[in-house]
């Protein structure tokens, strides 16, 4: 599985066996299992105990699993979060190194207790203050845990915390976001933030919207988005990937760029574009990137395919 392809992340609720249950009928490529905001502290026991049997459910359809913890429960949470088949854990309202290096130490004792390769799970940290903001980059140095992507600076936490309203028809979020983006990208990590789609509404629910987002976020380059609504799944797994057109230009490109090396030249033109090492560099990385989404997706059609065989059989 490439755990780096996470065109869209949804978050499902352990406890409410509808989520669960036909997650895997969804086609996302990440399912976040929350036991953070979405569960009532009455019932965040029980979502603990249910975690590990989500992991299995919300997985038959070749997605990726993260588990989203809470902040004042880390020491309680992990030990039912960190099992095979957990890609990342994710750690909200981080704001500090020293958050992030406990959390590390944990799953690492727990990656060993339960055969897990350690070091295998991604541990993210959620950027949810302006503290958090201001520190990520000793955040995301904090520990050796590798990660394929990092946002935040925005959100409900990030209101509450610099007293703003969180729908708005203007970027409030512009500096956060755009900060931490560039911490991640000085790392060589996927940048997730920095674009801004209106949605004053505040609705989570209408395709047209996860529409609008994809081909906002497609533009600039960005690979990965969360949602909170099966609507967005498809807009924002399909508007995320190369397009035919793309891959075909990055072919080409490629292809002319050789040609231009082997001749002893730098800089040509292809259809009246320049061409030179950094459209080739582009190109490159569009190739990579289509790749990347292709190997996905025939990953989740196997895992569907088997899912749906065993249903029948049943």
């Amino acid at each position: 599985m490439n755990n780096r392809v996470a065109r869209c992340s949804m978050f499902v609720t352990p406890t409410n066996p509808r989520f669960i249950d036909k997650a895997w009928t969804r086609g996302g490529d990440v399912y976040i299992l929350d036991i953070e905001d979405s569960i009532a502290p009455a019932e965040k026991e029980r979502c603990r105990s249910l975690i590990r049997e989500s992991i299995q459910k919300a997985s038959k359809g070749g997605a990726s699993i993260y588990v989203r913890i809470n902040k004042p429960f880390v020491d309680a949470d992990l030990p039912y979060a960190v099992w095979p088949g957990v890609a990342r854990i994710m750690r909200p309202k981080t704001e500090s190194a020293a958050e992030m290096q406990h959390a590390h130490e944990i799953i690492s004792r727990l990656e060993k207790e339960r055969g897990i390769p350690e070091g295998e799970i991604e541990l993210s940290p959620m950027i949810e203050s302006a503290l958090g903001a201001v520190n990520i980059h000793e955040i995301l140095t904090a520990n050796p845990r590798k990660i394929w992507s990092q946002g935040g600076g925005g959100g409900y936490d990030m209101a509450v915390n610099l007293g703003i309203e969180m729908f708005a028809d203007f970027d409030q979020y512009a500096f956060p976001v755009a900060y931490v983006a560039l911490g991640a990208m000085s790392l060589g990590i996927e940048a997730t933030g920095g674009v801004f789609v209106p949605n004053p509404s505040g609705r989570v629910d209408q395709s047209d919207q996860a529409v609008k987002q994809a081909e906002a976020l497609h533009a600039a380059g960005i690979h990965h988005a969360g949602a909170l609504h099966p609507a967005f799944i498809q807009p924002l797994v399909s508007g995320l990937a190369p397009t035919e057109d793309e891959i075909t230009w990055a072919n080409r490109v490629v292809e002319e760029y050789d040609r231009l090396a082997d001749a002893g030249e730098s800089i040509g033109t292809l259809d009246g574009k320049v061409i030179d090492k950094y459209e080739y560099e582009f190109a490159r990385g569009t190739l990579d990137w289509a790749a990347a989404c292709a190997a996905k997706d025939r990953y989740k059609a196997r895992a569907l395919a088997r899912a749906q065989a065993a249903n029948v059989s049943r």
